[in-house]
């Protein structure tokens, strides 16, 4: 009986190494005897562009770039303040201004430059070694700040009349509006 118990005891060692050995062997294999390559794209296994990340990533950018521009234009309609004009702004832009683009063209173009920010900070920003440790939400604090900013250049250099620069109320509507933008940044995540 203790012949037979070492055996069976045996057994239960042996069939774990063999599984721990044969991952290791598979893992070899797909690289080659290299260890695994970690790119910008790919910095967390989580981080992987999949299709499901992919349409998750499309589909929080669009709804973010959505809800901004309605209520922005819903603020300029009770407010005055022309800070949807202003989203929607691209008649200094040297060849695309001279065009003169409908407003569901305009809108079209602020939803691209949303889902290009939702990209950059969940395929770009948030993989970086740098960015790593940092709290999600402040990382989005950080990314969302340049669009905030993009108050003072767009409203100079507008050749159609929007806010002006000085316009501390427009600022603060536009500066609370695109923070809560940045908010759902993470949940693209």
């Amino acid at each position: 009986t203790i012949a037979r118990k070492q055996r069976n005891f045996a057994t239960v060692l042996y069939i774990p190494i063999c599984a721990i050995h044969a991952t290791n062997a598979l893992k070899s294999v797909r690289t080659n005897g290299l260890p695994p390559v970690t790119s910008v794209f790919t910095g967390r296994s989580k981080m992987k562009m999949n299709g499901r990340t992919f349409h998750k990533v499309t589909l929080i950018g669009l709804i973010n770039g959505l809800l901004l521009g309605w209520i922005m234009k819903w603020v300029e309609m009770l407010s005055g303040k022309q800070v949807y004009k202003l989203l929607l702004n691209v008649d200094f832009l040297p060849l695309i201004g001279a065009v003169s683009w409908s407003e569901e063209s305009l809108f079209f173009f602020h939803l691209l430059f949303s889902l290009a920010i939702t990209y950059s900070y969940v395929y770009i920003l948030h993989p970086l070694k740098v960015f790593r440790k940092w709290n999600k939400y402040a990382l989005a604090f950080i990314t969302i700040i340049p669009a905030i900013m993009l108050y003072f250049p767009l409203s100079a250099l507008s050749k159609t009349e929007v806010v002006l620069p000085s316009d501390l109320t427009a600022f603060f509507l536009w500066t609370i509006l695109h923070l809560f933008y940045g908010l759902s940044l993470p949940k693209a995540i």
